[in-house]
């Protein structure tokens, strides 16, 4: 049990009461009064990402609070974990979801954003230590029972967690599950947790920044893993991207949002969004783990006693 996490108490119940009202309103409103409701009220209301971006920002605030001032992440770290979960509730939360069911590139960058740009913000920020401080002990106790301890280590390991993100990914992109997700509400509530889900597991896998004994996998596999899983995801998205074939016509069922954008264009700039965002958070693993091994023999050094008498050559990870 972490020392630093607190019981189930009336702060917590009062927030996830608040929470839960809040959606109880918000999903009946859909329901009866969806001409009536602003940009910024969901389109279609989907109870696990309504409570579990603001639940989740909650207990990353109150962990903020119960920390030590010292002891808190740098300020781009919490901008990085806020922005990460706001532009899931935004893309999925808001009418910028009919948006997405209206034109393939906006669907596309809401689907980006749910599965690859937010995720790597949150895990980016590696929000592990301030959870720990915010999220009650009996959550936590949950989370670590023996029941989901060997599911989760599989899930944890570095190709398990590239090939989910890679499956999940690419089964919605085949047009006809596309397709059956647009006319079917509670499918399209599915792909989009699933790739909150899977988007979340490859990166907090990929990004972790502490060294082997404790992340369980070496620096080099975790760069190998995030940057090689790039390449299906470009050929994937290169053949949507510059394939003549349209394969993707039943937006024109829905209605386009854009009509001045043609259907061979909309294509072509949804694989884009799909191809070239992606690949470069890919590669900018390498340098975000190489940042974590120089932070890490830093770490090491001044914490190494320096035995009376002996002289300090190179301390630091450059070498100069």
């Amino acid at each position: 049990m972490n020392d630093t996490a607190h019981r189930f108490d009336t702060t917590d119940r009062r927030a996830i009461s608040a929470i839960v009202a809040a959606g109880v309103l918000l999903d009946l409103a859909c329901r009866f009064l969806p001409a009536d409701l602003p940009y910024l009220a969901p389109f279609i209301f989907n109870a696990p990402i309504f409570a579990g971006t603001l639940v989740f920002a909650f207990w990353y605030g109150r962990g903020l609070r119960r920390m030590p001032r010292a002891a808190r992440p740098a300020l781009w770290r919490r901008i990085s974990y806020f922005t990460g979960v706001a532009a899931i509730y935004f893309v999925a939360q808001t009418h910028f979801e009919y948006a997405a069911q209206h034109m393939f590139f906006l669907n596309r960058l809401q689907q980006m954003t749910l599965g690859v740009f937010a995720p790597f913000l949150v895990a980016f920020a590696w929000p592990r230590d301030v959870l720990a401080c915010g999220v009650p002990a009996e959550a936590i106790a949950f989370a670590r029972h023996r029941a989901l301890r060997r599911p989760l280590a599989i899930l944890r390991n570095p190709i398990v967690a590239a090939a989910i993100s890679i499956a999940v990914t690419d089964v919605w992109l085949l047009p006809a599950v596309d397709f059956a997700s647009m006319i079917n509400p509670p499918l399209y509530a599915a792909m989009n947790v699933a790739m909150i889900l899977s988007g979340l597991l490859f990166w907090l896998v990929v990004l972790d920044p502490r060294p082997r004994a404790q992340a369980g996998y070496s620096y080099l596999t975790r760069m190998a893993t995030g940057f090689l899983t790039m390449f299906p995801q470009i050929l994937v998205a290169a053949t949507v991207a510059l394939s003549a074939t349209n394969f993707y016509d039943f937006y024109d069922l829905c209605g386009r949002l854009y009509p001045s954008i043609s259907p061979s264009q909309d294509q072509l700039i949804g694989g884009m969004i799909e191809w070239i965002p992606p690949g470069l958070l890919n590669t900018a693993v390498l340098f975000v783990l190489l940042n974590a091994i120089r932070k890490n023999e830093e770490t090491e050094t001044r914490e190494t006693p320096i035995p009376p008498g002996a002289r300090v050559i190179e301390a630091k990870w450059t070498g100069r």
